[in-house]
């Protein structure tokens, strides 16, 4: 019975453990052929298409109807987790509908979004300007300590647990 038991719960952890921040369905309306670099140098190329892409996330403005939240573009490991490094090869902004709280969605925290490319928008960043690619959040992940990851111990294959 206790077999049975421990069998049942390493296959939901490893399940949950092994499971991505987008869903497989989701991920299949990604164009592949569109990388960051070439999004970044033209968003208007590639109106109406979707892409994966992550980050950190550097500020949300909140507005009437809407909330724009401006992310530091960063490298996805295999989980769609933005990679923990200074690789970043721009910014892009996101553009949700409704309100979406600045505490939450907190300049630090990391998050993935499947999006549709909108265009661009044209902001300041200190004393230049900068075009930013707009997306439209299909589908998207807000990266928390606890789904992020820290200390683990592994044990099996894709077994394990987070230390606190």
């Amino acid at each position: 019975m206790k077999l049975k038991t421990f069998s049942t719960i390493a296959l939901m952890v490893f399940t949950v453990a092994c499971g991505s921040a987008i869903p497989k369905e989701s991920l299949r309306q990604v164009d592949p052929g569109i990388t960051f670099q070439g999004l970044i140098k033209d968003p208007e190329r590639y109106r109406g298409k979707v892409i994966l892409v992550g980050g950190q996330i550097v500020s949300t403005t909140v507005h009437e109807s809407e909330s724009w939240v401006e992310v530091l573009q960063q490298p996805l490991d295999w989980k769609q987790r933005p990679q923990n490094t200074d690789v970043s090869y721009g910014r892009f902004l996101v553009r949700f509908q409704g309100f979406l709280d600045p505490v939450i969605y907190a300049a630090g925290k990391k998050i993935t979004v499947l999006g549709e490319v909108s265009g661009e928008k044209v902001q300041p960043i200190s004393e230049m300007s900068y075009t930013y690619a707009v997306l439209l959040p299909r589908e998207h992940y807000l990266w928390t300590p606890e789904t992020y990851g820290g200390p683990s111990i592994h044990f099996g294959i894709g077994v394990g647990g987070v230390i606190r």
